[in-house]
């Protein structure tokens, strides 16, 4: 089961949807996640949503505080958008400004394994946010664009990944990350 983390994302379902597709999850608000909150099910993997709001001009300590009781559990983890922004924050990236976007853009792929395996060296994938990261320490880039350097990172030695656009709103490719990452999960390994 994949444990989606919510953090106020007003398209919920549509994660909720692809993810169901592939394997069964429990979405939890991320203010409500606690430990005791998943006790007696059996997770193996995390998705940390998507939500409406900019890092560098928001208060993120008590995102950051939910993340590290994520991050103990361990487990394959894939931040999408603005849980992409928190995974980064938490392990060192700093943001930065970008002008809001709500388009398609062209996704440059510099590593096509792992949650990219299968797809080709461009992709196309929405974008609806404001922000970037930069790249925190002990993580390789795997893709960019021509509007963030940071479209997507991979922990090194860790199945932490993070992903800028949204896979669950981006057609036939988004969806193919998705099914990377839940096997990923499934057989925790990189």
């Amino acid at each position: 089961m994949i444990l989606i983390i919510d953090c106020g994302y007003t398209h919920i379902f549509k994660l909720e949807d692809l993810v169901d597709q592939y394997i069964d999850f429990k979405t939890i608000p991320i203010y409500d996640f606690s430990h005791s909150s998943i006790e007696n099910i059996n997770l193996t993997g995390i998705i940390i949503s998507h939500a409406h709001i900019s890092i560098h001009e928001t208060n993120i300590d008590k995102y950051i505080e939910k993340i590290d009781l994520l991050m103990q559990l361990s487990l394959p983890t894939l931040g999408i958008g603005v849980g992409h922004h928190l995974l980064g924050a938490y392990f060192g990236a700093r943001p930065a400004y970008e002008p809001y976007r709500n388009e398609l853009v062209e996704i440059g792929i510099l590593e096509t394994s792992g949650i990219f395996d299968k797809l080709p060296f461009e992709i196309q994938q929405i974008k609806d946010h404001a922000g970037t990261i930069s790249i925190p320490p002990d993580f390789q880039l795997l893709a960019s664009s021509d509007y963030s350097i940071n479209e997507a990172m991979k922990k090194r030695n860790r199945a932490i990944y993070g992903v800028q656009f949204l896979p669950e709103v981006s057609g036939n490719f988004g969806a193919v990350i998705m099914d990377n990452f839940v096997n990923i999960s499934l057989n925790r390994k990189d």
